[in-house]
């Protein structure tokens, strides 16, 4: 087998799914044993693609070589990689910022859930789980409850991406019904622990020996599986997701590696330029052919045994010009694909961009940045729901809990004179609106910043008090003296 077959596409594309029988768990209800086979079923057809779109992801991938201009050999050698389909993913989770956590009555840590959250250090989870998504076109959160005498906090939140977890998809409810994470897997990929999450039961499942049993469960009875799945542009025909490494990037990164394989082979090729000589002889032919005679700084050939001169021939160099257009045009065409700005890409533009010109380049991918966070809202929105239920034991969530939602950094990050300009011209019609810590949200300042700025002003507000009232007890009691 070649090398570009090797390591190449088809070298995930040809992985079969892993081959596991559905186990069989005892003391598992009929309804949950049909679904824990759905989902390891569902989990293994889709593993070679996501395979496949993680190696892209990490630049394992190596182009698949045509065979016509460029030996397998050399292909292995040179070791192309193109950064895109990474640059597609990460350039749009960059501007995915989780910025905590806000109530519909300005509440900055209702019911404690701060607290909940910063034990699972969750806004580090949720930056990793968040690329996950848009790389595998879905990701997924777990609720579980810790143990305290592990160290471990009341309610246990864990990303997980689709390599490892799958979700049965409840088109009426618009959630997921069931859902499963693979924990644990054997030297042939095969699981021997998993966490099946149902309605009413998380199970914690492990195979001992050549049978499946149920090592612990938690009956929080909620009613919902303690699982929340983080979809990017999900559709009715597609509710688990689109990837950004779909098959356009796939197509283009193959071009574009192609692309430079070729102008690598050709720069080696060519650099030095070629001399074609007529009338040398043997001898004076073969030390011209080495690297001392090429590099040196003066250069000579002598008469033939005749006294003629021989004649040389001078072949130019080749450009690179043709394989740098050709890849600023892949460049083009994966920023169109992507939403990118073509700049990212390493395509340097004649001119320097105005800042309205910068603004605009990334405008499509801005409105792909809000859309995903209001998808990611509805998830994210229970997922905090059931964290407090979870930690309180409450069968339903009060009202006032289902007002807490995601506070989200703006993805458009405007300069700091510009938005400045624009709240203040908004304050003036609006006056009141300069009382609202929204406003600070709006400037750009961190949940933890807004905090402080506001403790600092409720101490300057107190010490204004204290002084009016000092100045108004020395005015009464030099009024009384005056008496």
């Amino acid at each position: 087998m070649t090398g570009s077959v090797t390591h190449g596409v088809r070298k995930f594309l040809l992985a079969h799914p892993v081959a596991i029988q559905i186990p069989i768990v005892e003391g598992l209800a009929p309804a949950d044993q049909k679904a824990l086979g759905q989902l390891i079923d569902l989990w293994r057809v889709k593993q070679p693609r996501n395979t496949l779109k993680q190696a892209y992801l990490d630049g394992r991938i190596r182009p698949d070589n045509l065979a016509i201009a460029v030996p397998d050999d050399i292909v292995e050698q040179l070791g192309v990689v193109i950064g895109w389909p990474r640059k597609a993913v990460f350039g749009l989770a960059d501007l995915l910022i989780w910025d905590g956590v806000t109530a519909s009555d300005g509440n900055e840590d209702p019911y404690g859930l701060n607290d909940l959250l910063d034990a699972n250090q969750f806004a580090r989870e949720i930056s990793q789980t968040i690329p996950a998504s848009l790389a595998l076109s879905c990701a997924f959160v777990t609720l579980r409850k810790g143990s305290a005498t592990l160290g471990e906090p009341d309610v246990i939140i864990q990303g997980h991406s689709a390599d490892w977890a799958a979700g049965l998809w409840d088109r009426v409810r618009r959630r997921l019904a069931y859902g499963l994470t693979i924990d644990d897997v054997d030297d042939l990929g095969r699981p021997r622990r998993m966490t099946l999450y149902t309605p009413n039961i998380t199970y914690v499942i492990a195979k001992e020996k050549e049978s499946w049993r149920i090592i612990t469960w938690d009956a929080h009875g909620i009613g919902q599986a303690m699982i929340e799945v983080l979809p990017f542009e999900p559709s009715l025909d597609r509710p688990m997701g689109r990837s950004r490494i779909d098959r356009a990037v796939m197509s283009i990164t193959q071009r574009a590696m192609r692309t430079v394989l070729r102008e690598e082979l050709s720069m080696e090729l060519f650099t030095a330029p070629g001399i074609l000589l007529r009338g040398v002889d043997e001898d004076a032919f073969n030390d011209l052919k080495t690297w001392s005679w090429k590099l040196g700084t003066v250069k000579g050939v002598s008469r033939d045994e005749d006294g003629e001169i021989p004649e040389v021939t001078v072949l130019p160099t080749q450009s690179a010009q043709p394989f740098t257009e050709q890849l600023r045009a892949l460049a083009t065409e994966f920023a169109g694909v992507t939403s990118l700005p073509v700049s990212s890409l390493g395509v340097v533009q004649d001119n320097p961009s105005s800042a309205e010109a910068v603004y605009a380049a990334k405008e499509e991918l801005v409105i792909k940045a809000k859309n995903a966070t209001a998808t990611f809202d509805s998830a994210l929105n229970r997922l905090y729901r059931h964290a407090v239920m979870l930690r309180d034991g409450l069968p339903q969530a009060p009202d006032d809990l289902r007002t807490v939602t995601t506070r989200w950094g703006d993805p458009a990050h405007p300069s700091i004179v510009s938005q400045s300009d624009a709240i203040t011209k908004q304050i003036s019609v609006f006056p009141w609106m300069a009382e609202s810590p929204v406003v600070l949200e709006e400037l750009g300042y961190s949940a933890s910043q807004i905090a402080r700025l506001m403790s600092d002003k409720r101490r300057a507000e107190g010490i204004g008090v204290l002084e009016a009232l000092s100045a108004t007890s020395q005015t009464e009691t030099v009024g009384a003296e005056e008496a």
